[in-house]
């Protein structure tokens, strides 16, 4: 197991509730980013636990999402899309994220994740 981090400045691209209790999330990202959002693929088929930090307040957990989608468009920008289910999300703190039309659009978020490694990896000691 490996533990990854990623902080990454983004804009809060919405969220939704199902009915049936699974909501998905939407972090857009400039080209500036990119890098960051690379890093993110490591964290597909993985809970990954996001935690934000609005300017001007306190560090606030979102919860635990998987990575549904990463678009990656011609000008470099990201749209990175989690799902996850309502039991495992601070619901009241998504609705903290500033909107497009607030003054401070952007905010860090930090993603973690523990990841499986392969254990060839770990036990290889460099010889054929």
């Amino acid at each position: 197991m490996m533990n990854v981090k990623v902080k990454e400045v983004v804009k809060y691209g919405g969220h939704s509730l199902s009915a049936n209790g699974s909501v998905n999330f939407t972090l857009k990202a400039q080209y500036s980013e990119l890098p960051n959002t690379i890093k993110l693929m490591q964290m597909l088929n993985n809970d990954v636990n996001i935690k934000a930090k609005v300017p001007g307040g306190k560090p606030m957990k979102l919860g635990f999402f998987r990575v549904k989608q990463i678009v990656i468009d011609g000008d470099g920008e990201s749209t990175i899309k989690f799902n996850g289910l309502n039991d495992y999300i601070e619901m009241d703190n998504l609705n903290l994220l500033p909107l497009n039309t607030d003054e401070n659009k952007e905010f860090v978020v930090l993603m973690e994740a523990d990841i499986e490694t392969d254990e060839m990896e770990e036990t290889d000691d460099g010889e054929e």
